[in-house]
């Protein structure tokens, strides 16, 4: 067995590095894939809280990796640093098994505890070690990062990288006992908080594992004067790592095309890192907890396809009757993470519940531990199956190899604007973020000006807008510069008038629209016009026309007949019926059900039957409107 055993480790890694890059994504996929591919392929400074760490890889890697696109560069990236994890979980649930069951001293009746309890050889440890890795490494929200550009793929590496540093340098000094009453043997320690220091470089949440660790280094070495000492120099090397934070400000100096928060001074890089503008969403409500928790009891079984709940619940078992303190350290670990991500009222949660997968993982070694000890002590291999069905009942939910439509989808849009065009929208999920990496990566349509609404709600922004477009900026500079100071106001949490910020804000969106309407086609998205412009929010001037167009809504100064610059694109729509696949598809049906309408409305009817039939294409269950059932039933 010994022989299998060392080729065991590098097959599973070849195995999941294979899996990770048959289901990577080709391109840009939804939400903050777009954004993040362009910041670290300028490179540019990300959404908060910045991540450097990951900006400054990513960019570094697209230069050594200039043999394909930056986007599959990062998607590859992210395969990379996923399969990372899986190493490092391995290595924890090596270092757990080793030095908590395979090494536990035994009492005897009358005796000292002297001997060892040993169930399985050191190989067999390691193939239970891997076993519980590999499990780990097929669940749903954990494969995922590795499919596509996301901070949360480096976060899977650094956290596990941290989590075995911290658990190497705690056993380490617990089989050195003579250290515990005086010091601690420093040097593990000090690479532990040089990871951690890097972990924090990447996402804030890295803070949820703080009150497990303390936990466990204070109950070894207690609050003496030693054991804060070596907090102090552990001090070091984290804040050596936490430096790469300087990124921020000296990239902002730039000026890059991205430059979320241009964090240029203390203020700005303050409140960017701190994440400022998410903290309404955080702890906002116990309705919204309540919802995030009922949602994460849902998904929980399903991470590990359900039968990974018996290995979880058995190792629940197994841990406490073996080492509490490990046990509580674990628990920690999940109850810290679940008690933060369901106060965080998005509607992406499932990333950020990563660490109560993570650590449920760990326990889930001891439930396989638990199961060959008591009936696969002579048949461990058989276990292999457990991670198999894993990789088969997840397959199709985590496989991005066919996610081309949303960038195929703002390509077409981008393609379908006129030249030198405006359009105004807040799909970030959809066409916002994509844009970037299609209009500053790849300069695809650079003469279409994107404008996100909702940003214009940030004092930052306007530098953006002023960057990359100047002449957009200096059209309504006087708007802009009376919104600002109120707008400061308000992000510093001091008196504001929220009147004055109303009426500002909605000036300067009309101001976009009415300042450059002379010389530039502007053109709203789906959900402006839906809930902007129909509530009454937005109110366009009588003397100009809202046209639909293919995928947007023109603003015109006659009433004359739009004609199309085309209708012709190609959009491969994945055959899921997830939200955001759902939504790409409404947000289309319904833009060509108003085209189709605008059209019958000046007797086109054959241009109102091709947009029928894509809408069927798109959608054969669709309800038209009963103009256009009209017109399809008439031979």
């Amino acid at each position: 067995m010994s022989q299998i055993t060392k080729i065991y480790l590098p097959v599973s890694g070849i195995i999941v590095f294979v899996v990770y890059l048959i289901t990577m994504a080709p391109g840009i996929i939804q939400i903050d894939s777009g954004e993040l591919a362009a910041v670290a392929s300028l490179p540019g400074i990300a959404h908060p809280t910045g991540y450097p760490l990951f900006t400054l890889i990513g960019f570094i890697f697209t230069k050594l990796f200039f043999f394909t696109s930056k986007i599959y560069a990062l998607n590859f990236l992210s395969n990379l640093y996923t399969l990372g994890g899986f190493f490092f979980i391995y290595g924890i649930n090596k270092l757990l098994l080793k030095n908590i069951i395979n090494e536990r001293p035994v009492e005897k009746k009358g005796k000292k505890k002297s001997s060892v309890a040993k169930s399985f050889d050191d190989n067999e440890i390691k193939l239970i070690a891997i076993i519980s890795a590999l499990t780990l490494a097929f669940s749903k929200t954990f494969w995922l990062q590795s499919t596509s550009v996301e901070v949360y793929s480096l976060h899977i590496l650094l956290i596990t990288a941290t989590l075995y540093f911290f658990l190497k340098a705690y056993f380490i000094d617990t089989a050195n006992r003579e250290h515990t009453l005086v010091k601690v043997n420093l040097k593990p320690w000090l690479l532990f908080a040089f990871f951690l220091g890097l972990s924090f470089t990447n996402h804030m949440t890295t803070i949820l594992v703080l009150p497990a660790m303390a936990y466990l280094y204070f109950d070894k070495f207690g609050f003496k004067k030693f054991s804060l000492k070596n907090i102090l120099i552990m001090l070091i090397p984290f804040f050596l790592a936490l430096s790469l934070y300087l990124y921020l400000p000296i990239s902002a100096s730039n000026n890059p095309p991205i430059n979320w928060g241009n964090p240029i001074d203390w203020e700005k890089f303050k409140r960017h890192v701190m994440g400022w503008q998410y903290q309404s969403w955080i702890f906002s409500s116990t309705e919204s907890a309540s919802k995030q928790f009922k949602y994460f009891l849902s998904i929980y079984p399903i991470e590990f396809a359900y039968i990974g709940l018996i290995f979880i619940l058995s190792g629940l078992f197994k841990l406490f009757k073996t080492n509490k303190k490990i046990f509580l350290f674990t628990i920690l670990l999940f109850i810290t993470c679940l008690l933060y991500s369901i106060n965080y009222d998005i509607n992406d949660i499932d990333s950020y519940f990563l660490l109560a997968f993570i650590s449920s993982g760990f326990i889930m070694t001891f439930g396989f531990y638990f199961i060959a000890e008591k009936f696969l002590k002579h048949s461990i291999y058989l276990l292999t199956l457990v991670p198999l069905l894993l990789l088969v009942m997840n397959f199709e939910k985590t496989n991005q190899s066919d996610n081309s439509q949303f960038q195929e989808y703002t390509q077409s849009v981008l393609d379908t604007a006129e030249k030198n065009s405006i359009i105004i929208s807040y799909l970030w999920d959809f066409f916002i973020s994509p844009s970037y990496y299609l209009q500053f990566v790849e300069n695809k349509r650079k003469d279409v000006i994107v404008i996100d609404k909702e940003l214009v709600r940030r004092s930052w922004y306007f530098n953006q807008i002023k960057t990359n477009y100047p002449e957009i900026y200096y059209r309504s500079e006087d708007l802009i510069k009376g919104f600002i100071p109120e707008l400061i106001k308000f992000e510093r949490n001091q008196n504001y008038n929220s009147h004055v910020l109303e009426k500002f804000y909605k000036d300067i969106i009309l101001s976009f629209i009415l300042r450059n309407i002379h010389d530039h086609t502007i053109y709203l998205t789906p959900e402006m016009v839906q809930n902007e412009i129909r509530n009454g929010w937005l109110v366009i001037p009588d003397s100009l026309q809202i046209v639909p167009d293919l995928f947007l809504f023109k603003i015109v100064r006659d009433t004359n007949y739009q004609p199309l610059k085309s209708s012709d694109y190609k959009i491969n729509f994945r055959n899921d019926q997830s939200y955001y696949t759902e939504t790409l598809k409404n947000l289309i049906v319904s833009a060509h059900i108003n085209r189709a309408l605008y059209e019958l409305k000046f007797g086109k009817k054959e241009a109102a039957k091709n947009l029928v039939m894509k809408v069927y294409k798109i959608s054969p269950e669709i309800q038209l409107p009963y103009e256009l059932v009209q017109l399809m039933n008439v031979n």
